[in-house]
């Protein structure tokens, strides 16, 4: 488990950006009752093994997230702006123009979402799986194929997106937004197709799903809001909870389960 963790920290410090968790205020004596607690490690072990299966986060859209998340995250990001137009972080080496917050529908939204990700998740993966030592140090070709990186840097709103380049290009506006989107789902076509057959990430399910269900590295963090935050009112219960693919789940209650309403990089 501990070179496991290692990994996950030395593959997400690759990556460094603002986090929407940053937002809202984080106690220490706040703890997940054991039901929350088995219903999030149970949460974080079907998001892993669905993703690793599909690699694509839209089946898993369908079954745990709240439908309304992408409107969810305009509303928190739209809340937290003043009146002048800014580029906001996305994901690292991507930025937004701030008016694309209402210029964007929510369903250009999800896209880009499960773009974005899709992209990250399978080059932590690949990451991962080419990390045999602890003490080796992770480069960009283990991440992404080649072709990969050609592809990204042939748009310059994704360009820093795998290697600074240099000043971001902030994405300003539906259609640049589309276009990322569609290069980012293209570049996971081919990251697939360049690992179709080979080996499994996960080798040992009922293994993962112990040190899941155990770890401390895989406790939820409890937080009651103060204010309002993703739509959520104040006093609401929200935990964060790691998977072992380099995102952290944000999850809230929904009736009488929990779903998740965003994700955010482990390091963050």
């Amino acid at each position: 488990m501990k070179h496991l963790a290692c990994s996950l920290i030395v593959v997400c410090l690759l990556f460094c950006g603002n986090s929407p968790a940053q937002s809202i205020r984080r106690p220490t004596d706040l703890r997940a009752t054991d039901a929350e607690e088995k219903e999030a490690r149970d949460l974080a072990i079907k998001f892993t093994f669905l993703f690793t299966e599909k690699q694509d986060l839209t089946p898993i859209i369908e079954k745990f997230y709240f439908t309304d998340f992408a409107d969810r995250y305009k509303g928190f990001k739209t809340k937290t702006l003043n009146t002048r137009r800014v580029d906001l972080y996305f994901a690292p080496g991507l930025e937004y123009s701030s008016p694309l917050l209402t210029a964007a529908d929510s369903k250009v939204w999800e896209s880009f979402y499960v773009a974005t990700n899709n992209f990250l998740l399978l080059g932590f993966i690949s990451g991962l799986k080419a990390q045999s030592d602890e003490t080796r140090e992770i480069r960009v070709t283990d991440l992404y194929p080649s072709e990969v990186i050609e592809l990204l840097h042939t748009n310059p709103t994704l360009a820093n997106m795998i290697e600074r380049k240099g000043p971001a290009r902030a994405l300003g506006t539906v259609e640049e937004m589309r276009a990322a989107a569609a290069t980012l789902a293209q570049a996971v076509t081919m990251i697939r197709e360049k690992h179709k057959g080979g080996p499994s990430l996960i080798t040992n399910k009922d293994g993962l799903a112990e040190v899941i269900m155990q770890d401390e590295f895989f406790k939820p963090r409890v937080e009651v809001l103060d204010e309002d935050f993703f739509s959520f009112p104040k006093n609401t219960r929200i935990l964060f909870m790691n998977t072992p693919i380099g995102l952290q789940l944000m999850l809230a209650r929904d009736g009488d389960r929990l779903r998740i309403f965003w994700t955010e990089l482990i390091a963050n």
